[in-house]
């Protein structure tokens, strides 16, 4: 699908890309990541000609990219920034359809279209379509950056740090969202980040990159078991380390794929939540993104039929932890408690994500094993 062929780009004396050779099959998705200023960015920028190589060439489908149109090139692949980039002006369906719109697509069409993706990503038609930007929260507009990427089904989206600016509940949502609509649809992505969980949640192919070259290409499960070198390595951490101690803060063992709505939200639209994501409690945000509490199905079922919205119902009756306090002392909240997790904050009082008694197994189990290895 897309080959670099001795690919390099300099600025003045600095050596971004350096005779750079490289494949990405069809349908992969393949994660660059290394420090900062290894080049993974502007390797992805190659790719829809928004930087142009001193040296070598860009194929895709065996097509050497700089014989083709620009615009008629970037219509053709998604591009997803991390600044979202919607127009503030435009409502939802606007800003989703805007290529479709520069490629003559019929209003039925790009309607459909619209209402497809929405769909995708269980924002519904009738209440997101006519919304702008300004009222959507951070990860909602990043969704439909996303959509806004895939409206004209292009076979490559390009993503550069699509969700680096997302708080962390936000963004294991949307790369779980991300992974399912790749597998779903199956598009060609190029994604970079400086994330290495990110990476290993995501990636079919990871490339590490370092001082414009490429050091290491392998599959999440070949870079843990055998990184390249001390510099991979040091990016894997814990990860590929033998003979680890175990970890001392509640960070290292929190969930961040948990189910979490805004205290604003209807009765009705929580319980839905609840039934799709299968449990039986939300975590609930203020409108500033901080933590509120907690809202049940049980106590939906009790107080809720006549309110409108979960405000009423938020409770802050779960054990709290922060990121950076001791494991120990973590766990010793959740077992000597009724409830089945601890919510972690980060010390903006933003969420973090959950500790629960599985994660309280994990140790003990792994702290059995490092005794008797």
């Amino acid at each position: 699908m897309i080959r670099f062929e001795h690919v390099s780009k300099s600025y003045g004396d600095t050596l971004v890309l350096d005779d750079l050779h490289l494949d990405i099959g069809t349908g992969e998705f393949t994660v660059f990541i290394g420090p900062s200023g290894c080049g993974k960015t502007t390797t992805l920028k190659t790719i829809n000609r928004l930087i142009e190589p001193d040296k070598g060439k860009v194929y895709i489908d065996g097509k050497d990219i700089s014989q083709t149109d620009k615009v008629k090139l970037r219509r053709s692949i998604g591009y997803v920034i991390q600044q979202i980039g919607l127009f503030p002006n435009m409502t939802v369906e606007e800003n989703i359809a805007v290529v479709p719109r520069l490629l003559k697509y019929s209003k039925e069409k790009s309607g459909q279209i619209v209402r497809e993706l929405l769909e995708l990503v269980n924002m519904p038609y009738e209440e997101y379509a006519r919304k702008y930007p300004s009222e959507m929260s951070g990860g909602q507009q990043q969704r439909i950056g996303v959509l806004r990427a895939l409206a004209a089904s292009p076979p490559i989206v390009l993503m550069d740090e699509p969700f680096g600016a997302l708080d962390p509940m936000t963004r294991a949502i949307l790369q779980e969202e991300i992974s399912r609509l790749q597998k779903k649809l199956n598009k060609t992505i190029v994604f970079v980040t400086h994330d290495m969980d990110e990476a290993l949640n995501l990636a079919d192919k990871i490339v590490f990159m370092n001082q414009g070259k490429v050091v290491q290409v392998a599959a999440p499960e070949e870079m843990l078991e055998n990184p390249a070198d001390d510099l991979i390595r040091s990016f894997m951490g814990k990860r590929a380390r033998e003979n680890e101690a175990l970890p001392q803060t509640a960070s290292d063992f929190i969930r961040t794929n948990v189910s979490v709505t805004y205290k604003n939200r209807g009765i009705r639209e929580a319980v839905e939540l609840m039934a799709r994501r299968k449990v039986d409690t939300l975590l609930v945000k203020n409108l500033d993104d901080t933590y509120a509490g907690i809202v049940s199905i049980a106590d939906i079922r009790r107080l809720g039929r006549d309110l409108k919205t979960i405000e009423p119902l938020v409770s802050r009756d779960n054990p709290m932890s922060y990121a950076d306090e001791d494991a120990q002392e973590c766990f010793a909240k959740l077992l000597s408690s009724n409830e089945s997790y601890v919510v972690v904050l980060n010390h903006d009082q933003t969420i973090a994500g959950i500790v629960t008694k599985t994660s309280v197994a994990k140790s003990l189990a792994d702290a059995v094993w490092g005794e008797t290895s």
